[in-house]
C-alpha cells in the first residue's frame, strides 16, 4: 500500500484505492468464497481509509472475457464466439482459456489477448451489458461501485 500511495504522491494524485486480480483457476465453491472473503478484508485493513477491491476471477480471467462476445470480433475481425457459448455462466466453464485456444486459431488466441479484448469492450460500451453470467464478475463490478471518489477541488 506504501508503493501505491507514494506513487500517487510523485504524480501528484491522489491514492483513492486499490484493486488486486487474481486467477483461481477453480469454478466458484467454497474454496472461491473463503478465498474472496479472506483476501477482501486483508486488503480492507491494509488500505484503511481508501477503498479496495479484490478481482478474483474463478476459472481465469478469459471466462470474464466471454461475458462479452462481441469483442472479440472488434479485436480480431476473424474471432467468433459461437452462439451455443453465449448467454451462459461463463464462470462454469472449466478451462475457459484452453477452450478459446482451441476455438481461435487463425490467429491463434493468447493469454496476452485478453487486455485487448476488454480495451475493445470498454470502447464499444460492452462492459454494461454483459452477454451471460459470471458471480465473480459481479461481485467485482458491485465492489467497485461501491468505490468512495473524494471529490478535490480542481487545481
Amino acid at each position: 500500500m506504501s508503493k501505491a500511495r507514494g506513487k500517487a504522491r510523485l504524480k501528484a494524485g491522489e491514492f483513492v484505492g486499490i484493486a488486486v486480480h487474481e486467477d483461481m483457476d477453480a469454478c466458484p465453491g467454497p474454496a472461491y468464497d473463503t478465498a474472496r472473503k479472506a483476501v477482501s478484508a486483508a486488503l480492507a485493513k491494509a488500505s484503511g481509509a481508501s477503498s479496495s477491491v479484490y478481482a478474483l476471477a474463478a476459472a481465469e480471467s478469459e471466462a470474464w472475457l466471454l461475458l462479452f462476445p462481441e469483442a472479440f470480433t472488434l479485436y480480431r475481425s476473424s474471432w467468433r464466439i459461437p452462439a451455443t457459448w453465449q448467454g451462459k455462466d461463463s464462470g462454469r466453464r472449466q478451462a475457459p482459456k484452453e477452450d478459446l485456444e482451441g476455438l481461435l486459431t487463425s490467429p491463434r488466441f493468447r493469454e496476452s489477448d485478453g487486455p485487448e479484448i476488454a480495451s475493445a469492450a470498454l470502447t464499444k460500451g460492452l462492459l454494461a451489458e454483459p452477454k451471460g453470467s459470471n458471480r465473480p464478475y459481479q461481485e467485482f463490478i458491485t465492489d467497485i461501485s461501491g468505490w468512495r471518489v473524494p471529490h478535490t477541488p480542481s487545481r
